[in-house]
């Protein structure tokens, strides 16, 4: 039986963006232990879910700060008049289209608290 730290490492390789033959060999294991822990084992499973989430969670703190940035640069795009019509209809079009995928991201949100709250 493999250790906990095996699973741990194989996690992290994963993490990393190696595909499980990959994993498997960075963490001198076979590649159908890997693969049978990946279909079968319900710790690793939850480890690496656990381990994805936080990595998901590391970058969205990223990108949140990297927002202001963003904006800039579609307002630098509306307003600069070196900009070409084409690039400044594209930036119009991808600031509208974030501000619906908001809207609709919050009214989800909205909704589904609210069904949360009548369970």
């Amino acid at each position: 039986m493999a250790s906990h730290s095996k699973k741990r490492q194989v996690v992290a390789a994963l993490l990393t963006g190696l595909n499980a033959k990959q994993a498997a060999a960075h963490c001198n294991l076979g590649e159908r232990t890997v693969y049978r822990w990946l279909a079968e084992d319900a710790d690793f499973q939850a480890e690496l879910a656990g381990a994805e989430g936080r990595a998901i969670d590391a970058a969205t703190r990223r990108l949140v700060g990297l927002q202001s940035l963003a904006i800039a640069a579609f307002r630098d795009a509306l307003t600069d008049p070196e900009v070409s019509d084409g690039v400044r209809i594209r930036a119009a079009e991808n600031v509208l289209n974030y501000l619906l995928k908001l809207r609709e991201l919050r009214n989800i949100e909205t909704r589904l608290t609210r069904l949360e709250e009548n369970l």
